[in-house]
């Protein structure tokens, strides 16, 4: 017997909750509908409010008023749509009915369903509801559709229904991940099997290391270039001419201070996101929860898992960390390059174990085999080109512009590890790939998952017998592809052989073959 609340939940083994007829959300869909369209509407009532207040334009009253019928015409539209928007389940699918003035149906079979996204966001926690969100193959950037606020039992019977159908042997409601428990209900006894934490310490790390701050620093940065357009003649007449009297070290002071804040920014996002992050193992499925204020739980069948990716950044690499990634035909978040993050924070070297519990099927010990010595110069001449290009443009128009040909070494020293990092390993059903941008990233495809693959040569490349490897595997409707720049000739053919292998027996060469090693 599980507790909800301090209530507790009905034991519904062998006695499922109805879901056979035509029935509607929680009436709480109808506020959460009116704060998503509110969210998106602040920019507009930003724009009435400045043009309101203006001395040319309207008056307060007429600003409130317009504010007034839009907030009740968008309430009256998420009434209308909660009423309007009907599901049912059925043995192994569930039927939506919905739209306000064209009427449409919708079928989701068994077969589609890749992965069933559960959460709890703060306006659902507020009822006890929780958030379910389906995927499909081929779905694309966006989940199929979304059931924004049910009970926990009807959410637990849908996710029960589409991942195992008639193979279930019970549905029993409330058989959520501990993450989610503790955000709707009291905390269960019984120890999960097989589950990872990231733990506060991992947390910590993740939070500090995370390549996240760059992508701060530019929002940042842009903030403060709209700036200057907000502030008064007088005022930006003192800041241009602080900034021109001042020394360079004052203006160093404020860069740095700029990429402490969005340092720290980074920081409380990533231990918002990732906070009591879980990963649990049972019966072939993967569960995984996560989330401080929003909880998200997510079940992917582990059968369903056509990649997985290690990246290394520039921080975490020295220290021997790295994240893991899955990449499966439901596709994943924005935020996360639409892949689901695993193991947000691990040390590489317990990657294979902790794969041969979560993902058997990719637990290897990869060893490379280097890219051929011709492809050295094509990998420093890439980086070399935009800082030449820059370096001459900058030394014609500004003082001290040829400071900027000092960047010639690190952009050759990058493209130097970008070609020691690269490398190409196959295994009997497995090609392993190896690359470096800024961040160090690995990728494990079998071969059964591999959707295409393909060899492009550009002039330069053909010059120097050099190509580049393209493979992709299943994931939103466009798919992900994963690329090699300037492979050898001998590894095309090692690779094309191994791809089109004829009654199961691929045709790898024995060298390759050997880099790839299972553990046991």
């Amino acid at each position: 017997m599980r507790t909800n609340c301090g209530t507790a939940l009905p034991d519904l083994r062998g006695r499922p909750i109805p879901m056979n007829n035509w029935q509607r959300q929680h009436p709480a869909a109808i506020l959460v509908s009116f704060f998503q369209g509110l969210r998106q509407l602040i920019v507009s009532f930003v724009v009435i409010f400045i043009f309101g207040s203006t001395s040319g334009g309207m008056r307060l009253l007429y600003t409130a008023g317009i504010m007034l019928v839009i907030l009740t015409g968008s309430l009256i539209v998420s009434a209308v749509s909660w009423y309007r928007f009907e599901f049912r389940l059925i043995e192994e699918e569930l039927q939506v009915k919905q739209g306000l003035f064209v009427r449409k149906k919708r079928y989701i079979r068994r077969n589609r369903v890749q992965s069933i996204h559960i959460n709890a966001p703060v306006p659902q926690r507020f009822f006890g509801l929780v958030e379910v969100s389906i995927e499909t193959a081929g779905g694309g950037d966006e989940p199929e559709f979304t059931l924004s606020a049910l009970p926990v039992e009807k959410a637990e019977q849908i996710r029960g229904e589409l991942l195992y159908g008639s193979e279930k042997e019970e549905i029993f409601a409330g058989e959520i991940s501990s993450g989610m428990d503790q955000a709707l209900s009291e905390p269960v006894e019984e120890k999960p099997r097989r589950t990872w934490e990231l733990g506060f310490r991992r947390l910590l790390l993740a939070a500090v290391t995370s390549s996240g701050v760059g992508i701060a620093a530019t929002f940042a940065a842009a903030l403060l270039s709209q700036l200057p357009q907000f502030l008064p003649d007088w005022l930006l007449g003192i800041a241009l001419g602080w900034i021109v009297q001042s020394s360079l070290v004052y203006i160093g002071l404020f860069i740095v201070t700029v990429l402490l804040l969005a340092w720290i920014f980074t920081i409380l996002s990533t231990v918002i996101k990732y906070g009591q992050f879980q990963v649990t193992e049972q019966n072939g499925e993967l569960f995984i929860s996560k989330g401080l204020i929003e909880k998200k739980q997510l079940t992917i069948q582990q059968h369903r898992i056509n990649a997985v990716r290690i990246v290394q950044n520039v921080l975490r690499q020295p220290l021997g960390y790295c994240a893991v990634y899955i990449e499966s035909a439901g596709g994943g978040t924005k935020d996360e390059d639409f892949s689901t993050i695993l193991l947000p924070m691990c040390k590489k070297s317990q990657v294979p174990e902790l794969l041969e519990t979560m993902a058997p099927d990719f637990a290897f010990t990869p060893e490379f085999h280097p890219l051929p010595r011709t492809a050295v110069r094509r990998y420093m001449i890439k980086p070399l080109i935009p800082i030449t290009a820059g370096a001459a443009a900058a030394s014609y128009f500004l003082p001290f512009g040829w400071l900027i040909w000092i960047l010639l070494v690190p952009a050759a020293l990058l493209g130097y590890l970008q070609y020691k990092s690269a490398g190409l390993a196959l295994s009997d059903r497995h090609v392993f790939l190896r690359w470096r941008t800024l961040s160090l990233e690995e990728a494990f495809l079998p071969r059964p998952r591999i959707q295409s693959v393909a060899f492009t040569q550009n002039p330069l490349q053909r010059n120097a017998g050099l190509f580049s490897l393209h493979m992709s595997v299943l994931t939103t409707v466009t798919g992900k592809t994963f690329s090699l720049k300037h492979t050898g000739d001998d590894q095309k053919e090692d690779v094309m052989s191994w791809y089109s292998y004829q009654n199961g027996s691929p045709n790898a060469s024995d060298i390759d073959r050997a880099h790839a090693e299972t553990v046991e």
